[in-house]
């Protein structure tokens, strides 16, 4: 409930709600529709630990009210978790499996791929957004990305993700078109890996 949020203790959102959703969600079908790419989120403003500006950039976009979320370290008081609550609306829920949209700030402890929402084969459209907050994102050596988007090959690297999330992640690309899509995060940086995408390396 929002009452139980301080809300002398809120830090602003988006300065300009419209615009810079629409800006955000740009960004992020960008990133989607070339797998791999970095993109920048030019918004500026101060969300509180342990959020990054584009984690809370594509939440603010993207969750409303008819949005359920799931993180592994926001508890239901944390200053993160009621200021998502507050700007968004979005229903914080305890089980990764019936969440929308995942925020994922310690990737190193994070839930298997195969605990979130992976859709149907009817809605495979219907599955779990992560959003993996990483300690860097670079566009050169690391994994080798082709598929829809990538016009030969793209090299991407992530900083903070176990063995274990890649060999979820090769698991799930038998089972497509079901499986996860992934936003990874580092500062006000964001870059995308669709179900789509092939990995190797």
């Amino acid at each position: 409930m929002l009452s139980s949020i301080d809300l002398n203790k809120l830090t602003p959102g988006f300065s300009d709600p419209v615009q810079d959703s629409r800006q955000t969600f740009r960004a992020v079908l960008d990133a989607m529709a070339h797998p791999g790419r970095i993109v920048i989120i030019d918004n500026f403003f101060s969300p509180p630990p342990p959020l990054n500006l584009a984690s809370a950039a594509i939440c603010l976009a993207l969750l409303d009210f008819e949005t359920t979320f799931w993180t592994e370290d926001l508890k239901a008081k944390a200053p993160g978790t009621g200021w998502l609550r507050f700007h968004c609306g979005c229903s914080v829920i305890q089980n990764p499996l019936e969440a929308d949209f995942a925020l994922i700030t310690s990737p190193d402890i994070m839930p298997a791929l195969n605990e979130f929402n992976i859709g149907n084969d009817e809605n495979p459209e219907f599955s779990t957004t992560l959003i993996i907050q990483a300690g860097r994102l670079s566009a050169t050596k690391g994994k080798r990305l082709t598929g829809p988007g990538i016009e030969t090959f793209s090299t991407f690297n992530v900083e903070g993700l176990t063995n274990r999330f890649w060999q979820d992640r090769q698991s799930q690309s038998a089972i497509f078109p079901l499986g996860v899509d992934i936003i990874f995060t580092c500062e006000n940086r964001l870059a995308a890996l669709p179900r789509t995408t092939k990995v190797e390396g």
